[in-house]
């Protein structure tokens, strides 16, 4: 299987979607606790199959010790080996900054998967309404502080507590009625996303 999937990640396609995957995972920069979750929900529940594939696949060839975390060391093995270019540590500590949004000291699958997307493809209209009503538990088109925090784990272990929900309610609700319209959360997904 080793040698299958060696030969198989050095075809030219997959040094096509290496390069993108290289630049995703150095760009990416996801601050907010709500874009996080929404990043995460849509990569659980809404990639297709091939989108999964691929990234899968690099994952897995970086993945050397199996464990479904990449360190620090088997970032930067991999991107010699599979990206073919050295890489700093300052550059390594400035991607897990971004990209560890545990911050467990590793970067497990989803935030990989998260991290090496293509915004822009993975914040389709389409995947974006379908998290908004995930979010939105009751349906009335609003996302309360309420159901932020059940979304976000609040007062859960690791989870939120109520200055952090009352700031992002505030950093994301641009029109202060104390919740989020889908508009308003289309936009804080979007912001800062290259056309």
């Amino acid at each position: 299987l080793t040698v299958v999937v060696s030969s198989w990640l050095f075809t030219r396609p997959l040094k096509l979607i290496t390069s993108r995957c290289q630049s995703n995972l150095a760009n990416f920069n996801a601050q907010q606790k709500l874009k996080q979750a929404t990043y995460t929900f849509i990569v659980s529940q809404l990639l297709t199959k091939q989108e999964k594939e691929k990234i899968d696949c690099i994952f897995r060839a970086m993945d050397t010790d199996c464990d479904g975390k990449l360190s620090k060391e088997e970032i930067k093995k991999g991107y010699m080996e599979h990206f073919g270019r050295d890489i700093a540590d300052d550059e390594i500590d400035t991607i897990f900054s971004r990209v560890d949004s545990d911050m467990s000291g590793e970067i497990d699958y989803s935030e990989f998967v998260v991290a090496t997307m293509n915004e822009k493809n993975l914040l389709s209209q389409n995947r974006l309404e379908t998290a908004f009503k995930a979010f939105d538990k009751d349906g009335n088109g609003q996302i309360s502080p309420d159901e932020i925090k059940v979304i976000l784990g609040y007062g859960q272990a690791g989870g939120l507590d109520k200055k952090t929900v009352e700031k992002i309610i505030e950093q994301v609700d641009e029109n202060g009625d104390g919740e989020i319209s889908f508009e308003e959360f289309a936009s804080m997904m979007l912001k800062n996303i290259l056309s």
